[in-house]
């Protein structure tokens, strides 16, 4: 269990409270803002590659409209730079952004949302070189909870 697990317990009543579309800004954003929580830098935990990759796929990134065809072609890109780039936190950022994209061109649902704000907190777990499943490091890491404070935050605005 992270302390990601202990604080976002309850989310999903929140979560469920919120539209679709609500939820899908609030991944964009908590996917968006990750990107600042990365240890030493995003620009230096990953690949040159995967850094330009995932940056662009940001910019572009809208939480409706986006059809199947579009969406999987964007996961495709994803998964490449996840069997690339070495970084730990690389399969995590991939596996949140390509989920991202798949209800892009769905739907937004609960489960999904806290799918998604969980891998963008293993990826910056990553970064933090602790131990995943030890949780009283997790809490002793200052970067580990204002992100998980970041997050809660993102979805109370659109509460």
């Amino acid at each position: 269990m992270t302390l990601w697990d202990v604080r976002a317990g309850d989310w999903d009543e929140v979560l469920e409270e919120i539209g679709p579309r609500a939820r899908g800004e609030v991944c964009l954003e908590v996917l968006r803002g990750s990107l600042g929580f990365f240890r030493p830098s995003f620009d230096e935990v990953f690949a040159e590659e995967t850094v330009r990759s995932v940056r662009s796929v940001l910019a572009a990134a809208r939480p409706e409209g986006l059809d199947r065809a579009e969406a999987d072609e964007i996961s495709g890109r994803l998964y490449a730079l996840a069997e690339t780039d070495p970084a730990i936190g690389t399969p995590s950022l991939v596996a949140a952004l390509s989920l991202f994209h798949d209800c892009a061109a769905t739907e937004f649902d609960t489960d999904s949302v806290l799918e998604i704000l969980s891998a963008c907190y293993e990826a910056v777990l990553h970064t933090e070189g602790l131990p995943q499943e030890v949780l009283d490091s997790e809490r002793d890491s200052e970067n580990c909870a204002r992100f998980v404070d970041f997050q809660w935050e993102v979805i109370t605005r659109f509460a």
